[in-house]
């Protein structure tokens, strides 16, 4: 009993290791011993988060030896499992095969073992473990890890009193996400990848306390109007258009389908009238200024460049149509055939780190045994959820695609676990208490 109260413990605690790898990986130069995390390579090192699934896989197998702890009934989903094995054998084929470009910016197997093996290996934990009751306390343990998340970055939006960058050129907010050795800006869009589900969690709750149950505790609405108010802060903040969009179709198509058409049409007028108010307050930002031709600047515009981006970005798919170009290499191999694919080096202030797609983003670093793994997996449950209201974490699961269509929700360590969380939970979590998915 005591092995298993540990593992639940231990699982209750990861969001928070989770935030904890955020803070070490763009914090690194405050943080003493910081050589034991590092490797081979400048970036190459053990998270807080690696360190912390190790022990909850050691206590996981512990407990199953000494029969403490036992798998549930419920089965890993067909999907699932082919889109697992699929981008193992992708990350096998990686390892083995690799072809290496400079600078090294991870080893391969690092950055496969932290973005792709332990996130699946907690996946098939939950899906194979989890009752409804820890279903609940997870969720409600990762929504307070990102409330947290929030309040730190709004208190550095607003103060400037922690260390990094108050916010970038435009703007726009972008804390925790720095270079941790200048401490300047990195992409808001990391941060609105990490609020949007939680976002959009809290959303779907607040339409199920409003419209379902009414006579739902005052606490518990209290919370998830929080929850909703948060993260919702943090993502207008980052002024990330892609994330904003997704949010409200994926929000509205829910409440279309959870809802009765007049309730719902009274939802989408507000939503109207919000998203109206919302533009017109976007196009005094610096960024819409910057976007539409307004304010000069010496860059191209993010739409401008995603057309070199997707050029390059085939052209890499079609010169390594197997592979890819690799685990972590994709800046690399665009530094050094940008000129050669473009004809001109890229007008950015820096090179992208991954495709700016979310199917793109997993050929060009884990070959088409990796995309075909992805796209087994995200259709597959869309097919088996059929987008029911009982399933609100698929409609989480829409948003990160319909974002992904535009940019790549994956490629930082906590961004990955975050997509992992939400695939889980796309088979555990249900509104309707008779219906669970195996």
């Amino acid at each position: 009993m005591y092995m298993k109260k540990l593992y639940e413990k231990l699982v209750l605690l990861l969001p928070w290791a989770v935030l904890l790898g955020i803070f070490q990986v763009n914090f690194q130069k405050f943080l003493p011993f910081q050589r034991i995390f590092k490797g081979a390579y400048f970036f190459d090192y053990f998270t807080v988060t690696d360190i912390f699934v190790s022990v909850l896989l050691a206590v996981f197998m512990i407990g199953l030896i000494t029969k403490k702890i036992q798998f549930t009934e419920r089965k890993v989903p067909t999907e699932l499992t082919i889109a697992m094995v699929l981008l193992l054998l992708a990350g096998v084929l990686e390892l083995m095969f690799l072809t290496t470009y400079e600078p090294v910016l991870t080893t391969a197997s690092e950055y496969f073992r932290g973005l792709f093996l332990y996130p699946m290996l907690v996946t098939i934990l939950f899906v194979r473990t989890l009752d409804e009751t820890m279903v609940q306390k997870f969720l409600k343990s990762y929504v307070i890890m990102v409330m947290s998340f929030c309040v730190l970055a709004l208190i550095q939006f607003t103060f400037g009193i922690f260390p990094g960058a108050m916010r970038d050129f435009t703007g726009r907010l972008t804390w925790p996400y720095i270079d941790f050795l200048t401490l300047k800006s990195g992409s808001a869009n990391w941060a609105a990848f990490l609020v949007t589900p939680t976002l959009m969690f809290a959303a779907m709750k607040n339409v199920d306390l409003v419209f379902k149950r009414a006579h739902a505790k005052r606490k518990e609405k209290i919370f998830w109007i929080a929850a909703k108010a948060l993260s919702g802060l943090v993502l207008v903040l980052t002024q990330s258009y892609g994330a904003l969009v997704a949010v409200a179709v994926a929000a509205l198509f829910y409440c279309f389908r959870a809802l009765p058409w007049k309730k719902f049409l009274k939802i989408f007028i507000i939503c109207f009238i919000l998203l109206a108010l919302g533009f017109a307050a976007v196009t005094q930002t610096k960024k819409y200024q910057i976007l539409t031709g307004q304010q000069d600047f010496r860059f191209d515009t993010s739409a401008t460049s995603r057309v070199d981006i997707y050029k390059m970005n085939l052209a890499m798919i079609e010169a390594n149509p197997l592979l890819g170009v690799g685990l972590n290499q994709y800046q690399s191999y665009f530094t050094l055939n940008q000129e050669k694919v473009l004809g001109h080096t890229l007008n950015e202030s820096h090179i992208p780190p991954h495709a700016h797609n979310f199917f793109m983003s997993f050929w060009t670093n884990l070959g088409v045994f990796g995309f075909l793994g992805m796209l087994i997996l995200v259709f597959g449950i869309f097919w088996r959820t059929k987008f029911s209201p009982d399933h609100p974490a698929v409609f989480i699961l829409l948003a990160i695609m319909i974002h992904g269509l535009l940019d790549s929700y994956y490629w930082q360590q906590d961004i990955a676990y975050s997509f992992w969380i939400i695939v889980a939970m796309c088979y555990l979590y249900t509104t309707n208490k008779k219906e669970h998915l195996s």
